[in-house]
Protein backbone atom coordinates (compact mmCIF):
# COMPACT_ATOMS: atom_id res chain seq x y z
CA UNK A 1 0.00 0.00 0.00
CA UNK A 2 1.73 3.43 -1.11
CA UNK A 3 1.40 6.54 0.79
CA UNK A 4 -1.55 7.88 -1.33
CA UNK A 5 -3.47 5.14 -0.58
CA UNK A 6 -3.11 4.82 3.18
CA UNK A 7 -3.96 8.59 2.89
CA UNK A 8 -6.85 7.92 1.46
CA UNK A 9 -8.05 5.33 3.29
CA UNK A 10 -7.00 7.50 6.77
CA UNK A 11 -9.38 10.47 5.29
CA UNK A 12 -12.42 8.51 4.77
CA UNK A 13 -11.82 6.58 8.38
CA UNK A 14 -12.07 9.92 10.03
CA UNK A 15 -14.81 11.22 7.89
CA UNK A 16 -17.08 8.29 8.77
CA UNK A 17 -15.76 6.96 12.14
CA UNK A 18 -18.52 9.87 13.79
CA UNK A 19 -21.43 7.80 11.19
CA UNK A 20 -20.50 4.43 11.46
CA UNK A 21 -20.38 2.45 14.19
CA UNK A 22 -17.30 -0.19 14.61
CA UNK A 23 -18.66 -3.37 13.23
CA UNK A 24 -18.97 -1.75 9.74
CA UNK A 25 -16.09 0.09 9.64
CA UNK A 26 -14.32 -3.18 10.18
CA UNK A 27 -16.24 -4.76 7.84
CA UNK A 28 -15.46 -1.75 5.40
CA UNK A 29 -12.02 -1.75 6.07
CA UNK A 30 -11.29 -5.58 6.97
CA UNK A 31 -8.27 -5.41 4.87
CA UNK A 32 -6.38 -2.26 6.52
CA UNK A 33 -7.55 -3.18 9.75
CA UNK A 34 -5.90 -5.57 9.99
CA UNK A 35 -2.77 -5.25 8.11
CA UNK A 36 -2.60 -1.82 10.64
CA UNK A 37 -4.21 -3.08 13.22
CA UNK A 38 -2.54 -0.26 15.90
CA UNK A 39 -3.08 2.60 13.54
CA UNK A 40 -6.46 1.75 12.72
CA UNK A 41 -7.55 1.32 16.31
CA UNK A 42 -5.48 4.67 16.88
CA UNK A 43 -7.38 6.91 14.34
CA UNK A 44 -11.11 4.90 15.93
CA UNK A 45 -10.28 5.78 19.39
CA UNK A 46 -9.39 9.77 18.91
CA UNK A 47 -5.37 9.36 19.74
CA UNK A 48 -4.86 10.04 16.37
CA UNK A 49 -1.96 12.69 15.48
CA UNK A 50 -2.03 14.86 12.44
CA UNK A 51 1.14 16.57 11.97
CA UNK A 52 2.85 13.02 12.84
CA UNK A 53 0.66 11.41 10.03
CA UNK A 54 1.78 13.95 8.05
CA UNK A 55 5.46 13.48 8.62
CA UNK A 56 5.07 9.46 8.42
CA UNK A 57 3.97 9.68 4.77
CA UNK A 58 6.75 12.39 4.19
CA UNK A 59 8.87 9.53 5.01
CA UNK A 60 6.64 6.62 2.94
CA UNK A 61 6.89 8.76 0.15
CA UNK A 62 10.81 9.30 0.67
CA UNK A 63 10.91 5.12 0.89
CA UNK A 64 8.74 4.71 -1.99
CA UNK A 65 11.25 7.05 -4.24
CA UNK A 66 14.13 4.87 -3.47
CA UNK A 67 15.60 6.59 -0.40
CA UNK A 68 17.32 3.89 1.85
CA UNK A 69 15.48 2.71 5.04
CA UNK A 70 17.92 3.95 7.39
CA UNK A 71 18.34 7.23 6.58
CA UNK A 72 14.66 7.38 6.76
CA UNK A 73 14.39 6.43 9.77
CA UNK A 74 16.95 8.59 11.03
CA UNK A 75 15.11 11.06 9.80
CA UNK A 76 11.81 10.36 11.13
CA UNK A 77 13.72 9.45 14.55
CA UNK A 78 15.05 13.33 14.78
CA UNK A 79 11.33 14.47 13.96
CA UNK A 80 10.09 12.74 16.65
CA UNK A 81 13.12 13.31 19.23
CA UNK A 82 12.62 17.01 18.12
CA UNK A 83 8.93 17.13 19.14
CA UNK A 84 9.00 14.63 22.30
CA UNK A 85 12.18 14.59 23.90
CA UNK A 86 14.14 17.95 23.03
CA UNK A 87 11.26 20.23 24.59
CA UNK A 88 10.89 17.63 27.74
CA UNK A 89 14.32 18.46 28.62
CA UNK A 90 14.03 22.15 28.23
CA UNK A 91 11.62 21.99 30.69
CA UNK A 92 14.39 20.55 33.10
Amino acid sequence: MNADEIECIVAELILLKDTLSKEELDVKYTDFRTKNRMFYETILNGQFEPEIFKEMMKMKRKLENGEDQYSVDVKFGQYMTDKYITPALKKK
